[in-house]
């Protein structure tokens, strides 16, 4: 089985995406599955990544109007250079997922499609351009099958597309052995600062991941001598900064950690919270339940759906602060041993070669309807 992943961002740019798509193809390759990736070419990143798979680099389209026309051009010259494929995979709705359904349609083979949250939430960018969203949502409607990984998202995939949409669940996955490995090469454990118990935020820093809401609340819930680390990077970063500068030391900003600097503050914290806006499923989340750590998460995580309240983490609303002070300062003060153990256990099922097995059976059971049938008119002809 040969199988093409087509993806608008990649390493090594690091994402919660970028992270997701990488494992897969590993543990579907390790099951014998032949993964190629076709990702768009990083600006402004001139080294590549070494990965145990194919990889090919697109060159950025000249503009989003012909975005999705323009991936199905490259899949179309990687199938003439490589030979048949047998699925694709377009990791986004819009533009890879929708020059996915155009090559396979053409080819008559299964078109997965997997919306990662950003395409198709009510805050996309891409809701605000006409012809953009018309191409979208014809993907989904079109599309052999839509991944959703959470509730909520398949929720939104379902109000595009239609009620009869072929939307599959299947969530992320976590390596578990990975984050658990040898971490004492960890610039950060000589920090003096985070010898003193630590609360987690892990991920980008932008607004929907809520961290300016856990910085108000950690400022209200934690008494010291608990102290606050926000691991990662992004445009709000300033904003952030300033918002939690009255709080001086307690709060900790690492910058983006990867590799043994991850896996450290993933074993080291207490617990980690992720109070996000919207979170398509919060890959960041299970990598910490995967590491013993409880969780705190807002409704809008998709992995809010597995979490036992009360057990293995604690669910607050959304945008709400003194909930979420509220959670932090139980966690705070009471015993977490039987809240660790129970976030280990619920993370196990979550390995990625058992997601990847989930994704060979999609494709096989697909691969006996894909074929080159009437479908609705692709909206490339329709004009804005």
């Amino acid at each position: 089985m040969r199988v093409v992943h087509v993806t608008d961002t990649f390493l090594p740019k690091i994402g919660g995406a970028e992270i997701a798509i990488d494992r897969l193809v590993r543990a579907r390759s390790g099951l014998g599955v032949e993964c190629i990736v076709l990702a768009k070419r990083n600006r402004g990143v001139g080294v590549d990544v070494d990965v145990p798979y194919r990889l090919q680099r697109f060159a950025r389209a000249r503009s989003d109007l012909w975005a999705g026309a323009w991936v199905d051009w490259n899949l179309s010259r990687l199938a003439r250079r490589l030979g048949p494929v047998d699925a694709v995979i377009g990791h986004h709705a819009f533009p890879p997922g929708y020059g996915a359904v155009r090559f396979a349609r053409r080819h008559g083979i299964p078109a997965i499609v997997y919306p990662r949250g950003g395409d198709i939430y009510y805050t996309s960018r891409l809701r605000r351009k006409r012809l953009a969203w018309r191409r979208l949502t014809w993907t989904l409607a079109n599309a052999s099958a839509v991944v959703c990984a959470s509730a909520a998202m398949e929720e939104i995939a379902r109000e595009m597309a239609g009620p009869q949409s072929p939307i599959v669940r299947i969530p992320n996955g976590v390596n578990i052995e990975e984050l658990r490995a040898d971490a004492s090469a960890s610039r950060l454990q000589e920090d003096k600062r985070l010898r003193d118990p630590f609360v987690l935020g892990l991920g980008r820093v932008i607004e929907r991941k809520g961290l300016h809401l856990l910085v108000d609340a950690f400022a209200k819930g934690a008494a010291p001598p608990w102290r606050l680390v926000i691991a990662g990077d992004g445009r709000d970063l300033p904003a952030l900064r300033a918002r939690a500068a009255s709080l001086g030391d307690r709060v900790v900003f690492t910058g983006m950690v990867e590799g043994a600097d991850k896996r450290w503050v993933l074993q080291h914290c207490q617990f980690m919270s992720a109070p996000s806006l919207e979170e398509s499923f919060g890959n960041a989340t299970l990598e910490a339940m995967a590491c013993g750590k409880p969780v705190v998460v807002s409704r809008a995580s998709g992995l809010a759906e597995i979490i036992r309240d009360g057990n293995s983490g604690i669910v607050v609303p959304v945008g709400e602060v003194e909930p979420l002070a509220a959670a932090l300062a139980r966690y705070t003060t009471t015993d977490l041993a039987a809240a660790a153990a129970a976030a280990e256990r619920a993370a196990q099922e979550f390995s990625w070669p058992n997601i990847a097995r989930q994704y060979i059976a999609l494709i096989e059971q697909l691969a006996g309807r894909a074929s080159k049938a009437a479908f609705h008119p692709d909206p490339l002809s329709l004009t804005t």
